[in-house]
């Protein structure tokens, strides 16, 4: 499959950006209608734009699956010069997903004094080499199964605990 790095988006857009300029230059169209194609590739440009930093690997502020192997760790702490809040990245691969390759998945997480604990401890046994199962905890959760305080969305009142994998078992030769 071919692959555009941003260049090639970018040459893309120059190309079609010519193209209608073309049209709207030597054709017979009416004003209405150059107008409308005017205000469709304006409008393609702005869905390019907040389309493309998912792809480009950006964290997602989606829920993190229910379980998940954790690939790696960075804890950006909160700055009370800048007024930053501070946020907890997680790469992780999804356990539940039915596909047999899993990809890893960069998750943001806002910042919380005991989740920057947990994740601190077990990124340092992931650099150890110590694989790490992390499972969402809902403590918030009502009688329903959801969360009590609905106002509260998104990753606010997300937990997480981490447990040591332990190592395959191969068979011997």
């Amino acid at each position: 499959m071919l692959m555009l790095s941003q260049g090639g988006l970018v040459a893309a857009f120059v190309l079609t950006a010519l193209l209608l300029l073309g049209v709207n230059l030597y054709s017979n169209f009416s004003w209405q209608i150059k107008a409308l194609l005017v205000v469709a590739v304006s409008a393609f440009y702005v869905v390019v734009y907040y389309s493309l930093p998912p792809l480009m690997g950006w964290p997602a502020d989606e829920r993190l699956p229910k379980r998940f192997n954790l690939v790696a760790t960075y804890v950006q702490e909160p700055d009370k010069k800048t007024g930053d809040s501070g946020q907890i990245f997680l790469w992780v691969t999804d356990l539940d997903s039915g596909s047999g390759i899993r990809k890893p998945r960069a998750y943001r997480l806002p910042f919380a004094n005991d989740l920057h604990a947990k994740v601190v401890e077990a990124g340092t046994k992931v650099r150890k080499g110590i694989p790490q199962l992390g499972e969402v905890v809902d403590e918030n959760l009502g009688t329903m199964g959801r969360p009590s305080d609905e106002t509260s969305r998104g990753q606010e009142s997300t937990d997480v605990d981490f447990l040591d994998l332990p190592d395959p078992l191969f068979p011997e030769k």
